[in-house]
C-alpha cells in the first residue's frame, strides 16, 4: 500500500481527520481494555512493544508472523525504566512511580534487570477482542482513504 501524497495534500483536512480519528477510537479501545489512564497505558504497550520489537522488524517464519503461540522466554528483551522514559518522553520518577504500581496490579514483571509485559495480557480474550476491534476500525480508515485515492493498494 502507498501513500498518493499529492492526494493526500488535495485532500489533507480529511486525511488528517480520519489519521487523527483512527489514533483515538485506538487509543480508546486500549484504555478501555486494559483500564488504564493515558499515561500507564503509554508505559505498558512501550514496555510490550519494546521487548519485542527485534521482532516486529523482521518477523521470522516461526516466529511473531505466523505464530499464535506466547513467544520464547529467550527471545524477550528486558525494557529498562530509563527506556521506557525515554520512549515514551515521561519523567523518570513518573515512570517509577507508575512503573510499581503496573507491577502491584499485574500487568508488568520485573524481568533480567528490566520489565516486560504480563504474559497473561497476550491471551486474554478482552485483548484479542480489542485485537479485533483495532483492526476493524483501522480496515475501515484504510477503506475510506482508498475510496478517496489517498492509499493505492
Amino acid at each position: 500500500m502507498q501513500v498518493d501524497h499529492d492526494m493526500a495534500d488535495a485532500k489533507l483536512r480529511l486525511s488528517g481527520f480520519l489519521a487523527v480519528n483512527h489514533f483515538l477510537a485506538a487509543s480508546d479501545v486500549l484504555r478501555r481494555t486494559f483500564a488504564l489512564d493515558p499515561e500507564d497505558l503509554l508505559i505498558v504497550l512501550t514496555v510490550a512493544l519494546g521487548s519485542v520489537q527485534r521482532m516486529l522488524r523482521n518477523p521470522d517464519p516461526d516466529g511473531l508472523a505466523l505464530s499464535t503461540a506466547l513467544v520464547e522466554q529467550d527471545r524477550i528483551v528486558a525494557v529498562s525504566r530509563r527506556a521506557v522514559a525515554r520512549a515514551a518522553d515521561l519523567p523518570r520518577e513518573t515512570v517509577r512511580r507508575r512503573v510499581a504500581a503496573l507491577l502491584d496490579r499485574g500487568l508488568l514483571l520485573e524481568w533480567e534487570g528490566g520489565l516486560r509485559s504480563a504474559r497473561r495480557l497476550v491471551l486474554a480474550a478482552e485483548v484479542r477482542a480489542a485485537i479485533h476491534e483495532l483492526l476493524e476500525s483501522f480496515a475501515g480508515t484504510c477503506r475510506v482513504l482508498i475510496r478517496e485515492g489517498v492509499l493505492t493498494p
